[in-house]
């Protein structure tokens, strides 16, 4: 029994894949998960995130931000990066 036309494969709901950021230093351990068409669009969010807090710590002060990112699907790790923004007065 049939209930309608049957869409095509190209044209089916497909979900984005999840990816989980964790932006990592001494003093934090920080992990969310995103949706993101693709890795490379998930490591550029990734690298955003990472600067974003990096720029918010430096402007209360902290001369220097550094911080491991993972980037993670599922119980894989995908790719790790160092991440660092820092300000130095020059003399």
């Amino acid at each position: 029994m049939s209930l309608g036309r049957v869409q095509p494969e190209s044209t089916k709901w497909q979900a984005m894949p999840t990816f989980r950021i964790r932006v990592i230093n001494t003093d934090f351990d920080s992990s969310n998960e995103i949706n993101q068409p693709s890795e490379d669009q998930a490591r550029a969010e990734a690298v955003k995130t990472a600067l974003q807090i990096g720029v918010d710590e430096v402007c209360k002060g902290t001369p220097f931000f550094g911080a491991e990112v993972r980037l993670e699907s599922g119980s894989e790790t995908l790719e790790r990066m160092v991440v660092a923004i820092g300000v130095s007065p020059l003399r």
